[in-house]
């Protein structure tokens, strides 16, 4: 392990150069033993990644650079050994090597990542917690990135309930950001672990949070997005998610309102619809006792009218007229839709001819 601690910290060299430096079923401490000679042979490295190698195996010091991190209570794996998430072994572009405070998600611990807007609104950031705190009552771990707004409610909810949670940074772990949640980064630990790939000290840099969304993405078994722009990072998790085979949630949201517009995007490109706490626990099956969880993300709860229309409507009252305006349906259609709508639970009829929505579907 001091000798991947060291593969992960030679300026210039990545997670690409230290697969070619592993090939050949080398390990991290062969390559610690290279010579210049053989660095040179190797696949994919240019003469600065030699002389790099060369540099920092004169610099580092293994003993210290390993106690270190012990001192600072800093967890450490690599691919090398047999503790690494295989959750992320399955991805693409893997990180070699992760940093940790706290612990690392169990192996087989049903996990989800939610994630959304920083500037979300007051029935996004009720949504994300609600649905953090009843997860986590069930045993479901949650994962998010630690920004503000939607990632920071769900962190909340997941510890409100006493469940753990994962926040998977864009920065070292020993670097707190933002620093307006900070009760969470030291909270956090205590019941889950704050995770990055990067060396514990390395300040946030914008380029390295898209790099991080994939990790959010490939530690959960479904990805729920809970108000999201049209360009956001949020939508750039759900991309990596669905790159990894995981499903996509949204929470739908009027067509007029900024941060509906990217979860409305992903509905429309067919991600699945969330629709509430108790609704979303039910299509997932999660079930208390028998010792475990099981899952079931096959269903498709709406129809294609039925997701137009729902997605109109909001907490404040709509009118039929409103909704003829909006949609291409005729009176006696769209009666139907909100008929079957109101059958399924999914909105209520508040005063004669205007519905909302139900808030657990």
């Amino acid at each position: 392990m001091k000798y991947a601690l060291w593969l992960s910290n030679i300026p210039g060299i990545g997670n690409g150069k230290i697969r070619f430096l592993l090939g050949e079923d080398r390990c991290a401490r062969d390559v610690y033993g290279m010579s210049e000679a053989q660095l040179k042979n190797v696949y994919g490295l240019t003469k600065e990644d030699v002389l790099e190698i060369q540099k920092s195996r004169a610099e580092w010091n293994l003993e210290a650079e390993w106690n270190r991190l012990a001192q600072q209570g800093i967890g450490f794996v690599s691919a090398e050994q047999e503790d690494y998430p295989q959750k992320l072994r399955r991805i693409s572009n893997p990180p070699y090597s992760l940093y940790y405070k706290g612990r690392l998600p169990c192996p087989g611990e049903k996990a989800a990542a939610i994630v959304g807007a920083r500037c979300r609104s007051a029935y996004g950031s009720e949504t994300a917690h609600a649905l953090a705190l009843e997860l986590a009552k069930r045993g479901v771990a949650v994962i998010s990135g630690l920004a503000r707004g939607i990632d920071a409610d769900g962190h909340r909810g997941a510890l409100d309930a006493g469940g753990a949670t994962f926040a998977v940074l864009g920065c070292g772990v020993n670097v707190c950001y933002p620093k307006g949640n900070r009760y969470l980064y030291d909270r956090i630990p205590q019941r889950g672990g704050l995770i990055s790939e990067f060396p514990p000290d390395l300040q946030p840099q914008a380029r390295l949070f898209p790099v991080r969304n994939r990790l959010i993405s490939a530690f959960s078994d479904c990805v729920i997005v809970i108000e999201a722009r049209e360009k956001s990072g949020s939508l750039i998790t759900a991309d990596f998610a669905l790159e990894q085979g995981k499903d996509v949630y949204a929470l739908p949201g009027r067509v007029t309102d900024e941060l509906s517009r990217g979860c409305n995007r992903l509905i429309r490109q067919g991600a699945g619809i969330f629709l509430g706490v108790e609704d979303f626990l039910k299509e997932w099956e999660l079930l208390c006792g028998g010792g475990g969880i099981q899952m079931d993300f096959s269903k498709n709860l709406l129809e294609k009218d039925e997701r137009l229309v729902y997605s109109l409507l909001d907490f404040c009252p709509a009118g039929i007229g409103t909704l003829l305006d909006k949609t291409p349906f005729s009176l006696t259609e769209l009666l139907d839709i909100l008929s079957r709508l109101e059958g399924k639970g999914m909105i209520r009829e508040q005063i004669p001819n205007y519905y909302v929505k139900t808030l657990n579907g």
